[in-house]
């Protein structure tokens, strides 16, 4: 039924498969993600404290000298707040679709969560829907976000408040 060439053919192949799943990557940068762990559940209310205009209800997941950056710009959690606040003053129906967010526990003990995300919202002085593709990262140190990092392109943010600078 079976000639030698092909039995020895499904054997080789049986121990590829084999040698293939059972091999882990240990290396520094490498680790396990997950997509429904409680640090990824804490950005996801992040963004509906922001779409809710409520940042401060988010405040405690922060460490109390976390990093944060907008585009390049360094900012405290206070002035994060205020920054994103004063766009519902130029924005109506601000939200977010195509969202995917992860949480990376890598080898080396770092734990990061990243967020993807369409951001839009209805101009209040033109009635224009905007929609911004945007990332952004969380440094988790324990169960505290140390660092966070957004990116976006502002151009069409700033072109309806008027500025030329992050909109913040």
């Amino acid at each position: 039924m079976f000639n030698k060439n092909s039995v020895v053919g499904m054997i080789l192949l049986l121990m590829v498969f084999t040698i293939a799943c059972g091999t882990e990557d240990t290396s520094e940068w490498s680790g396990k993600i997950v997509q429904n762990d409680r640090k990824s559940e804490i950005v996801l209310e992040f963004q509906k404290a922001y779409r809710d205009n409520n940042l401060s209800s988010v405040k405690s997941h922060f460490s109390e000298n976390a990093v944060i950056s907008v585009n390049d710009s360094k900012l405290s959690f206070d002035e994060l707040n205020a920054g994103f606040s004063d766009g519902h003053n130029y924005f109506n129906n601000i939200a977010h679709s195509n969202v995917t967010v992860t949480t990376m526990y890598y080898n080396n003990g770092e734990v990061y969560t990243n967020l993807w995300y369409d951001w839009s919202g209805v101009s209040k002085a033109t009635d224009e829907t905007l929609v911004i593709r945007g990332y952004a990262t969380f440094k988790w140190v324990e169960d505290k976000i140390v660092e966070a990092y957004n990116a976006f392109d502002p151009t069409l943010y700033n072109k309806q408040l008027g500025t030329t600078g992050l909109g913040l």
